[in-house]
């Protein structure tokens, strides 16, 4: 049984006590590697360090904390990764976010922002990875408009209406380990074929069990979908590995 965790964020302080042990973990459990999203210039930084020390198993996906996000580090991450663009997978996470925005026009301000990573991923040739929290719908509309790539709706939370149109639009969701606790994420679940499905852990976020989530940890998810479709286990972890390679282009 082959695993992949398709989003992550292995950089963070949560990790710094015990990186190689939880990446030791990852590959005890089953994992075959990871993509780990880097959410600032200094992450990035951090990422590539990491991404060299475990190469072939850890990589790198260049993105933002929405939410955060100004043009100055729009502009020094968008620099960083045109140089470092053959050690990048993917640009993202990047997108809309309107659960810790909640200012109509700080909402709109985030669009400029998204849209410069949009034309970052068509000018790199690169797919794109979706921040879209409680903005799903408007995340979709605006790709739609914008955006011809590969995409991926990181953490899915939309309804099923946009479950289908993410599904006709023939993109891909990931669904974290703990992704039984939401209902629209269970919808998601069985409304995609599972060739359009990944799995992810979100670590150190979004944890199935108390305290710190892990990659280790997708095992958990990948029993979830499992007993969701009616499939065994190593079935929807070999497919959703498959799928994770190659919109990664690994």
């Amino acid at each position: 049984m082959q695993l992949f965790d398709a989003h992550t964020h292995i950089d963070m302080k949560h990790f710094q006590n015990d990186r190689e042990r939880v990446l030791q973990r990852a590959r005890d459990a089953g994992l075959v590697g990871m993509v780990t999203c880097s959410i600032n210039p200094g992450s990035f930084r951090r990422t590539l360090g990491i991404m060299k020390k475990h190469e072939g198993f850890v990589h790198h996906s260049a993105g933002c904390q929405v939410s955060r996000l100004t043009k100055s580090d729009a502009d020094t991450i968008i620099s960083l990764t045109r140089k470092y663009a053959n050690d990048i997978v993917a640009v993202g996470e990047v997108g809309l976010d309107y659960h810790w925005v909640k200012v109509p026009s700080q909402r709109k301000a985030q669009e400029p922002l998204f849209r410069m990573f949009i034309d970052l991923a068509e000018e790199l040739k690169k797919p794109i990875v979706i921040h879209s929290r409680k903005a799903d719908a408007e995340a979709v509309d605006f790709l739609e408009r914008h955006f011809s790539g590969d995409v991926l709706m990181h953490c899915f939370d939309g309804n099923a209406d946009v479950a289908e149109r993410v599904r006709d639009n023939g993109w891909h969701i990931t669904l974290p380990a703990n992704f039984r606790k939401y209902r629209n994420r269970t919808h998601a679940a069985r409304i995609l074929p599972l060739e359009q499905i990944m799995l992810e852990t979100d670590g150190p976020y979004l944890s199935p069990v108390e305290g710190r989530n892990e990659p280790a940890n997708l095992t958990y998810g990948c029993r979830s979908l499992s007993e969701l479709r009616g499939l065994p286990m190593e079935e929807v972890a070999n497919a959703t590995t498959r799928s994770a390679k190659k919109f990664y282009g690994l």
